[in-house]
Order: C-alpha cells, then structure tokens, then sequence
C-alpha cells in the first residue's frame, strides 16, 4: 500500500495539472507607474508613464525609447495613424508626429511654426508630410517637412484655406484640392507651378474682389467641422483627372418621425493635369448622393445613389453630354447605387431603397440594364465572388450564386450567414447557416450547395458563432466564449463553453487585439471588402475606437507597398510580416473566462477545444492588459511600474 500511495496521490492531482501557466517571456520594470499600455497594429507596445512615453522592445522588454516630453500622457491624446508607421501625440501646446519603431519625432507644430493645425497629408514617396494651418500671427501657413529627419522642406503663406486632398503626382508633384482652388506644386520646392480655380462660381467669386474674399472667409468658417464628400478620380494613363462633390438641400417632403427629406446631388469638373484648365464648359450634375464612377472606353460611368429615383448614365469625355436613356437623360435603375463588379460582359450593380437591397446587370455596349426584374437580397452586400458562370455574392446577413444571364438566383434558398463565417478550401466554400445551425458546402465548378455538417451547431451563453476558419485536420468555428470543430467528413470533433466575467471591460484589450487580427486575415481574403466590412460592423458595435482601426488596416499593404519613403518601406514589411503570419494559422485562441473568483485569460486549443495554457489576472477589477493576438504575446502590468510578457506558441 505504501507504494501506492505517492501514485493514488498523483492521480488525485492530475485534474489540478492538466493545464499551466502560459509561459513568461519577459518581466520587467519601468522607472515609474504604468498608466495604460497598447499594442499598435503593426505589433509594437507603446507604454505611457509618470515620467515618460515608453517603446518598449518586445522580444527583450527592455526599453527602446522613451520620450520625456510626453510623461504622464492621457490614453485620448494618443492615436496610431492608419496606414502609418506613426502615432500623433496632441497637447494644449502642439501637435507631434512619432515614429512608433523609433520614437523619432517627424513633425512637431511649435517647431514648424503652426499655432493650429488644420491638416495634415503623409506623402511617402515625396518623403514628406505636408501641414497647413495658421502662424503664431494667425496668417495660413503650409509647411512641408521631411519624414526621415523633421526638418523643415519648405512653408508657404498662401491663402490655401481648407485642404479637402493631397495628391502625389509623378515626377516630384503634388495636386492641392481646396474649397475654391486647385493647386500643382513642385513637391521638393513647394513653388507653384499653376493655381486655377476649381469650378466656375469659384472663378465668379474672384472677380467680385474683397466682397468675393469674404464669401469665401465666411464659407471656410462654416464648412471648418464639416465631412465634405469631394472624391479625386484619375483614370490611369489619361492626362485629365476628375472631382466629384456632392450637395444637399432640403426637399420638400416630410418624413413620416417629422424630420424633412434631404436631396442630394453630385457634381463633377473636369481638369488638365498640366495646366489645370477646366475641360468642360459647365459641370456636370447628376441627381442623387455621390457614390460610384468607373471609366469605361467610350466614357465616364456615373452611378449615384438616389433611392427609388436613380438614375444611371454614360457621359461623354470630352462634352459631358448623357450617351444612355431617352435623350441622354439615362437607364432608371431600381434603388440606389452602393456597389458595382466589372465581370466577363457586362456590370454588376448593387443597389439599395430604404429597405431592401438589389442586383441589377448593366450591359454597357448596349446601355440598357439586362435583367427584367432586379434581384432582392437580404442584408448589404459586402463581397462578390466571380464563378465561371455566374457570381457568388456574400451580404451582412445570406449568401447565394446569381446567374448573371438570366438574373435568377442558384439556390432557391439563400445560405444565412456572414463572411466571417465562410471560408474557402479547395476550390470550396464552407459556411455556417445561422437558419439550420448547419455547416453548408458549396462546390465553386458548378455551385452546387450541400449539408456539410449533421447535427445542428447551437452555442451557449446566448452566443451565435462569429467565425470560422480551416485548419489542416477540420473546420473550427468560435464566438467569444464558445469553441467547436468538424472533421472533413462533417462529423462533430468536440464543442465546448467557458464562462466570460461580468464585468464588460474586461475583454476590450481582447477584442481589441482580435480585431486587428480579423483585420489582417480579412486582408487576404478572397472578398477583402466583405470580411473587412463585417469585422468592423461586428467590432463597432461593442468598441468604437476598435472599430475605426480595424476600417484602416485593409489598406495598409497597397498604400505603403508602393510608397518609396524609408519609414513606409519599414511599415510595410512589418505588416506583410504580421499578414502571412495570419495566414500560416495557429493552434490556439485567447478566451477570457473566469475561475472560481479570479479572472483567467486561457489559451484553448483548437486540436481539443480544451485549456492549454493560463495567465491568471487574478482578483484585480480593473486590469492593465494588452494582446498581441497575431503573435500571441500578452502584456500585464504586474505592479505599479511592472510589465511581465506571456508568449503563448
């Protein structure tokens, strides 16, 4: 018996052991209290102290740079700059840009001389950042200053009032839209190498002088907090670039909560790129809000959003004048148009009323809209996905196949689900069916869908399944709380819950830090626009600020991959880094849960769906955390001053 015993016990003990502490990377201690710490998109940790704004190196933990001047900083004056390797830092006294990886300071306002900062453009080819403002005289003043070393290119105190968009040109150029001017600058220089105004009321304007300049002052000031909608269009290869704005007014109808309708419309000018000279003799105005243009061979494809009344039309380039519709007036479509997909013959486009959305098929050789009755679909469609003869389109809420020939749908009845619940393998898409509770399959050669799974999924804690995603040895669908996984041939592997705590606030680093990750695996899916769409939906609903950086990040890769600044090139790598490293997989996912009275953040396996791994936070009700959920690195404060890394692999 007394050689049992020691075995007897370590049986007992096995349930307590069968899973650890997530392994400790680093612990170490910052020179004075720890305010708030985050981890940046692009994966470094950024740690606000008493004394001083903290990079901190995450492989070692020691400090890479620390910047004095910004001690004791408050979490709203900090904001990482999408599709930058920058964060600004706003005080009473100024506005400073920083380099994330170094630290380096790439523009301080006091030093440029700027009392206000209006805005400012990042030009990574020009290695330059342009800002406009006012002087400590309260005159305009533009500077550019250089990105590798903030030193100061250039200013300017021309009266440029609100810039509405920056963009580089070939050859050291830079095109300046404001309100009533546009502007072609030498980039290195910033001399003027022409000024034209931008419409003709603008040009109207000047020539009535000082009253001329008053209107102008008094339309700056009012248009100062407003959300202009200018779009800057420039087909490749052609010598003419395009502006559309849009303008509304008041109808004259009333809703029926009493508030009155609003009418919109767009209106676009036509310029030379060389000289800046208008192309047209009057705009062109198109009724509806501004939404999208495409640049076909024999002209510019307008498509507006007007509700029930839009109406779409090919202009000519050269006279503007309508090409479709009875007397050029246009192709009346139904709803409102939000999206298009150039596909084999012809145009998809996506419209929307006030309750329902359609897809119509526009033949553009023809001018005329093929379908006989448009094709409702529910929810917003955010990904289209071209077959070899027909098109799969995915919305926020269903997901079907159109024949695009015969503007029927597919399936009789569409799949209820969400793009980041669909995921592609071998030439398959898999999603999961919020109707059924089913795993559906759809085969991409011919469209036929199929049950994939038998036995209807169904999670716990009022939760519904967010995402899904392929692993090598089967199909792993999760929420916040709940895991589950099926074999290729359907079957149930395992399905598991884990308590979340009460308290709310609790999981924002988590969602926070999974949020950027959907965002980088919604940047190499085969609907970019639908999974990005619906990551952001998904997190703006529990975290604003969350929300608006995951809107950024799909961006990144094409912006700063082209850009031939030394700080974009650093960027990009980075992110390219951080993207494949999403598409190579992991094992494992972060859940914050709860154990007896203390809150744990588990490392569950997708293999098992059981707990591999812990890092208890203990009792505290307010914890300092941040995750890196792409390398699977978490950061906890620990102490006052003291920050310990957990590496789970």
């Amino acid at each position: 018996m007394r050689q049992i015993k020691p075995l007897f016990l370590l049986l007992m003990m096995f349930p307590l052991l069968s899973f650890s502490q997530v392994e400790m990377k680093w612990n170490k201690e910052v020179p004075t209290k720890i305010l708030w710490q985050e981890v940046t998109s692009l994966g470094n940790l950024i740690v606000s102290s008493r004394e001083e704004l903290i990079g901190i190196d995450t492989e070692t933990g020691e400090i890479s740079w620390g910047k004095r001047a910004f001690g004791n900083l408050e979490r709203a004056a900090f904001e990482e700059l999408p599709n930058s390797p920058f964060f600004s830092v706003t005080t009473d006294h100024s506005l400073d840009l920083i380099d994330q990886f170094s630290g380096n300071e790439v523009f301080n306002s006091k030093n440029a001389g700027l009392q206000k900062v209006a805005s400012y453009h990042l030009l990574y080819n020009s290695d330059a950042i342009l800002v406009s403002g006012t002087d400590y005289n309260e005159e305009p003043l533009m500077v550019s200053v250089k990105m590798s070393d903030a030193s100061l290119s250039w200013s300017m105190n021309e009266k440029f009032g609100r810039i509405v968009t920056a963009n580089e040109l070939d050859n050291q150029e830079l095109l300046i839209v404001t309100l009533f001017n546009n502007y072609k600058l030498n980039t290195d220089t910033g001399d003027v190498i022409w000024k034209k105004t931008n419409s003709r009321e603008a040009e109207q304007i000047d020539k009535m002088g000082k009253f001329g300049a008053l209107l102008k002052q008094a339309a700056e000031h009012v248009s100062q907090d407003m959300d202009i909608q200018l779009h800057y269009y420039q087909p490749e290869g052609s010598d003419v670039f395009y502006l559309g704005s849009q303008q509304e007014r008041q109808g004259g109808m009333t809703t029926s909560s009493g508030t009155t309708s609003i009418n919109y419309t767009n209106h676009y000018n036509a310029y030379n790129i060389n000289d800046g000279s208008l192309v047209w003799n009057e705009e062109l105005e198109v009724n509806g809000a501004l939404s999208q243009v495409s640049f076909l061979d024999n002209g510019m494809l307008v498509l507006p959003d007007d509700g029930n009344r839009t109406k779409i039309n090919l202009f000519d380039y050269k006279t503007r004048e309508g090409l479709w519709g009875k007397k050029g007036r246009g192709i009346a479509i139904k709803g409102g148009v939000y999206d298009y997909l150039e596909s084999g013959d012809g145009i998809l486009l996506v419209s929307r009323t006030a309750n329902k959305d359609f897809l119509n098929y526009l033949d553009p050789v023809a001018g005329a809209i093929t379908f006989e009755k448009p094709v409702k679909v529910d929810g917003t469609v955010v990904g289209i996905v071209p077959l070899a003869n027909a098109i799969l389109y995915i919305t926020t809420e269903s997901m079907n196949i159109l024949d695009h020939h015969t503007g029927t749908l597919k399936w009789n009845k569409s799949i209820q689900t969400s793009p980041r619940l669909t995921a592609e393998h071998q030439d398959k898409i898999y999603a999961f069916d919020y109707s059924s509770g089913l795993l559906k399959v759809v085969d991409k050669s011919n469209g036929q869908v199929s049950d994939f799974s038998q036995v209807a999924l169904r999670f716990e804690g009022k939760e519904s399944p967010s995402n899904l995603e392929i692993l090598e040895d089967g199909i792993f669908i999760h929420s916040d709380q709940n895991v589950a996984k099926f074999n290729f041939d359907g079957s149930l592997v395992y399905q598991e819950y884990y308590a979340a705590p009460k308290e709310a606030g609790w999981k924002r680093a988590l969602l926070y830090a999974s949020s950027v990750r959907a965002a980088y695996i919604g940047a190499a899916s085969y609907y970019v626009s639908g999974a990005m769409a619906a990551a952001e939906n998904d997190v703006r609903q529990k975290d604003e600020a969350a929300g608006e950086l995951v809107s950024q990040i799909g961006n990144a890769y094409g912006d700063l991959g082209n850009a031939a600044s030394s700080y974009a090139g650093a960027a990009f790598r980075k992110a390219n880094a951080r993207l494949k490293a999403t598409k190579q997989g992991r094992d494992f996912m972060f859940i914050m849960s709860k154990q007896e009275k203390d809150i744990v953040l588990l490392k569950v396996s997708k293999t098992t769906g059981k707990v591999a791994g812990e890092i208890n936070l203990g009792k505290d009700r307010e914890p300092l955390y941040a995750v890196d959920d792409i390398t699977g690195q978490v950061y906890y404060q620990t102490g006052d001053a003291a920050l310990t890394s957990y590496m789970a692999r």
